[in-house]
């Protein structure tokens, strides 16, 4: 979950707004399953192969989740006797400043967490996997800012708010261009950015 600036929440919104979002961080493997569920369909079984969990532990929390309004049921497959559920998101796992404020220390603290580990698989399985540098036009850049203030950190945030809705449209326009010809070329990609205060040196 990455954060950047939205419009704030209206006062008559918001016990619904902490309500849900409670719910969503009620538990890790919520958390972990809605982030799943946002990249692609899957069933309760595939998430709980995925994230090493008894699979009626994570249908419970894909229950909950569609209770809250985040996921939705999109497909059911016969399997053996039984009914295989399919789920996606209805929401992006985005978290603006608003989401974030009402959040405690801890919940902050977990999602930052999960969502690194989440960029050091995508970016381990890449770079194992020799794609990482396979295309040319890939960035890497790490950028220090030596003497960084208020005003520069709000403005960073603007950009990064601002990239992250071009590159849904960018990721929108691939998706159109796929539809439109079922034979288009295509492969998995992972647009990743952050930036954040790091500790002074030690005295």
């Amino acid at each position: 979950m990455q954060k950047a600036r939205t419009t704030s929440t209206r006062a008559s919104e918001k016990p619904k707004f902490e309500s849900t979002l409670t719910a969503l961080l009620a538990h890790p493997t919520r958390v972990q399953a809605f982030c799943i569920l946002a990249e692609r369909t899957a069933s309760p079984i595939e998430i709980a192969h995925e994230i090493r969990k008894d699979v009626s532990h994570v249908g419970y929390h894909v229950s909950k989740l569609v209770e809250i309004g985040h996921v939705e049921l999109v497909g059911e497959r016969p399997v053996r006797g039984a009914v295989e559920h399919f789920y996606r998101a209805t929401k992006r796992p985005f978290a603006s400043e608003e989401d974030s404020a009402a959040m405690s220390d801890e919940e902050r603290d977990f999602l930052t967490r999960h969502t690194l580990q989440l960029h050091m698989v995508e970016v381990a399985r890449s770079v194992d996997g020799g794609t990482f540098d396979k295309r040319l036009s890939r960035w890497l850049l790490r950028l220090p800012f030596e003497e960084m203030d208020d005003e520069g950190f709000d403005e960073l945030g603007e950009l990064f708010g601002r990239m992250y809705e071009e590159m849904l449209v960018i990721k929108g326009r691939a998706s159109i261009r796929k539809e439109i010809d079922p034979d288009h070329e295509t492969f998995p990609a992972t647009a990743t950015a952050m930036f954040f205060e790091t500790p002074g040196p030690k005295s």
